[in-house]
């Protein structure tokens, strides 16, 4: 494509962000669509990021999906909030618009979808949940997750965090780091939300051997596609979902939001699937 001074500029902002594959997927569907516009991954360090977000919106950028360490802020920062950012304090998309900045968050909805594609029947099956992480994206999911009539335990290496997401919503529990192996013991579902185990972060030795035979277990990580947690769930069997999927639909949401269209899933998978 030819960029102009007339081409949209949207973005996904974090530290780190070099990772991402939300470029490759976006672009996908911007360049089928035949849109005027580009998006790009845009580095923000935690040091400075206040400046850095307030002068994002002289630079013309139009949209941004936000990933860590930056969910909060992208809450705090913006005018207009929908349902999940309110309840979640923070936010994964952002779109400048007339009047303002607005804030979403396409993480709990994404997650749901993805696992009703990677684990169909889930909803029937689990009864209960373990989040592992109380970031933006664990906050997400356990939110998610208790709406859709689970009992929630959050487990964080920092107790009070998981207590603080625990909060959000009935049905939900803090559990410490130490106990993970009873808490891997009673879990239907098993969701992976920190960064262990991304590429260029520390990995974990996940307590697997605990779970139960029928446990589900999916990992928000998508770099590397399997990661250890997964890699040893399908070893012993289980059913595994990668982040690819939360990935995609988190995105598609995010891409309906910009431009009042479902972008084509399979094309925006075929685009990921060339590079994790």
């Amino acid at each position: 494509m030819i960029i102009t001074a007339r081409t949209a500029l949207y973005a996904v902002l974090g530290d780190p962000v070099s990772h991402s594959r939300s470029p490759a997927l976006h672009n996908a569907w911007l360049n089928a669509a035949g849109r005027d516009a580009i998006y790009f991954a845009l580095p923000i360090a935690e040091a400075g990021a206040d400046a850095a977000f307030a002068a994002l919106s002289a630079y013309g950028l139009k949209g941004a999906n936000v990933t860590v360490p930056h969910k909060a802020r992208a809450a705090r920062v913006a005018m207009r909030r929908d349902a999940g950012v309110e309840a979640l304090a923070a936010a994964n998309v952002l779109t400048w618009e007339e009047g303002g900045l607005s804030a979403y968050n396409t993480d709990a909805p994404g997650l749901l979808a993805a696992l009703d594609e990677g684990a169909p029947g889930w909803r029937g099956g689990a009864r209960s949940a373990l989040v592992l992480g109380a970031g933006g994206a664990g906050r997400a999911a356990a939110w998610a997750l208790a709406g859709a009539g689970l009992a929630v335990t959050i487990a964080n290496r920092t107790l009070e965090r998981a207590e603080a997401a625990a909060a959000l919503a009935p049905g939900m529990r803090a559990t410490p780091w130490a106990r993970l192996e009873a808490a891997f013991a009673a879990a239907d579902l098993i969701v992976n939300t920190t960064t262990l185990g991304m590429a260029g972060a520390p990995d974990f030795d996940w307590p697997l051997a605990a779970a139960p035979a029928h446990a589900i277990v999916m990992d928000a990580v998508y770099t590397p596609r399997e990661t250890a947690l997964l890699r040893a769930a399908r070893a012993r069997g289980l059913v595994a979902v990668d982040g690819v999927g939360m990935l995609l639909h988190q995105a598609a949401l995010s891409y309906e939001i910009w431009f009042g269209e479902r972008p084509d899933l399979a094309l925006g998978r075929a685009a990921l699937e060339r590079g994790v």
